[in-house]
């Protein structure tokens, strides 16, 4: 008989990791949005430090775009991994390695 397939736990919180990031990558996407676009105007602050500071605010917003999507890619990779659905024992053997227990 076949052991009964119940959700992967491995799987679930990985699911709950991407939700997350995903979540937060908004947050992450206007970071220094405003602040970048404030000068830009040319109305914050004006002559070279500034035009040398803006282009750094513009380099880091664009290097944390780029590292959520590195993250996400990450997560997804790894998710892909683990299957939705194992048996029961699998599953247990999965929570008492996510916990640290033997």
């Amino acid at each position: 008989m076949a052991e009964e397939m119940v959700p992967n736990p491995r799987h679930a919180q990985l699911v709950e990791l991407l939700k997350e990031v995903h979540n937060r990558s908004q947050e992450v996407g206007q970071a220094y949005q405003r602040v970048y676009a404030s000068m830009q105007s040319g109305k914050v602050w004006t002559g070279p430090t500034a035009a040398k500071w803006t282009t750094e605010v513009g380099d880091r917003h664009h290097r944390l775009a780029q590292l959520v999507r590195q993250m996400t890619d990450a997560i997804e990779e790894e998710l892909h991994r683990h299957p939705a659905m194992v048996t029961r024992s699998q599953a247990e053997l999965i929570r008492r390695q996510l916990t640290g227990r033997p």
